[in-house]
């Protein structure tokens, strides 16, 4: 009797979805992953902030630092020109009330004192602008005047024989302009009857006639006397 032989097929199934013990990607190696590091000399944002805010920082300083050496170096100039004036003898007044921490007001001899200026008078003559150079070599500038308190004070020192030059001008077009650049104020002018009377004469002085002191314009090149005018000095 031949026997029998029974053939059984046999099937294995991957269980590795469900113990997951074992996967398909058991036989490639998984590559760990790396932390994301910015690449190197790539400013990071705050840095990037942090120096553009000291570079405004740096341009504000030295705009402040510009701007004070400007005062300083004005200033500087100013008591440059009292230094040059005080070797010279003062005449001072005691202040009442004081101004400030300052005692005494001071002018240089030979000058005059009116309010918080002073006024010195030259004997000789010259040009406006060589006027203005000389009163600008004292540390002062050419008279100006806003005030007929100021008007009849100068007045009063003056030689009604002569003309004086003040700091007015007009440097065109009869738009009048005082030497230290304070508003020029047609309600406090003192001109004489029909003056100014001619857009040639571009300079002013200060003279007597039978109506009294008055200012006329003149051409500039004329020599005339002269007033000059300087802060006072407190000390």
């Amino acid at each position: 009797m031949a026997s029998e032989i029974t053939y059984a097929e046999v099937k294995f199934k991957n269980e590795s979805n469900s113990s997951g013990t074992y996967s398909d990607s058991a036989t490639v190696p998984k590559v760990k992953p790396t932390p994301h590091l910015s690449k190197p000399g790539r400013p990071s944002l705050l840095f990037t902030s942090l120096m553009t805010l000291f570079l405004l920082l740096a341009i504000a300083f030295l705009a402040a630092f510009i701007f004070y050496f400007q005062k300083y170096s004005q200033l500087f100039e100013e008591k440059k020109a009292i230094r040059d004036l005080t070797h010279k003898e003062l005449n001072c007044t005691k202040d009442n009330p004081p101004m400030d921490d300052k005692v005494w007001s001071c002018c240089p001899k030979d000058w005059k004192p009116f309010s918080s200026h002073c006024y010195f008078t030259g004997t000789g003559s010259a040009s406006w602008r060589e006027s203005k150079e000389n009163c600008s070599s004292m540390g002062a500038h050419l008279m100006v005047i806003h005030s007929q308190e100021e008007q009849d004070f100068i007045t009063k020192i003056l030689d009604s024989q002569a003309a004086y030059y003040i700091g007015l001008s007009d440097p065109g077009r009869r738009q009048w302009r005082w030497v230290d650049h304070t508003p020029y104020n047609e309600s406090a002018t003192f001109w004489h009857p029909g003056e100014p009377s001619s857009d040639n004469e571009q300079c002013v002085i200060i003279n007597h006639r039978d109506s009294g002191w008055g200012w006329n314009d003149i051409v500039c090149s004329g020599e005339q006397k002269s007033v000059c005018q300087m802060k006072k000095i407190y000390l």
